[in-house]
């Protein structure tokens, strides 16, 4: 099967199975989704993508550090998101876990609850960061 794809869509593709890849070579599936990035790379000239070359040495399709850079922007603003996404969670579920021990809730009290704590939480992080946060033993 041959697919077609105009530059553009080349270039989102090629993003697309860079920020794929980062997340999921450390999967089980790291062979298939290796092959299939290198697979997209070995086009990227083709289509004028710079930062992208072959390196005989591996025998792989390598991307520049500026390129990498350029990637890991996304990538971090991301990370940055699911770190606070996970933090307000668990924030809440601890703080959560210690009022059910003396407030009996419902299904939908207790999730109406769990947001409420969440919505702090997320507030909180991100008026101060997480500069205000301390383990407290």
């Amino acid at each position: 099967m041959k697919i077609n794809f105009t530059k553009k869509q080349y270039e989102t593709l090629f993003k697309m199975v860079q920020y794929g890849y980062w997340v999921a070579s450390d999967t089980e599936n790291n062979k298939e989704f290796g092959e299939l990035e290198q697979y997209i790379n070995s086009h990227a000239k083709d289509f004028g993508i710079e930062g992208v070359q072959f390196e005989p040495e591996y025998e792989l399709y390598d991307i520049s550090r500026e390129l990498e850079d350029q990637l890991h922007k996304v990538i971090d603003e991301y990370e940055e998101g699911v770190f606070q996404d996970k933090l307000a969670y668990h924030m809440a579920r601890k703080e959560f876990i210690a009022e059910s021990e003396k407030h009996d809730y419902n299904q939908e009290e207790a999730m109406k609850r769990i947001m409420e704590l969440e919505e702090k939480y997320h507030l909180h992080i991100e008026e101060h960061g997480i500069q205000k946060l301390k383990i407290e033993e």
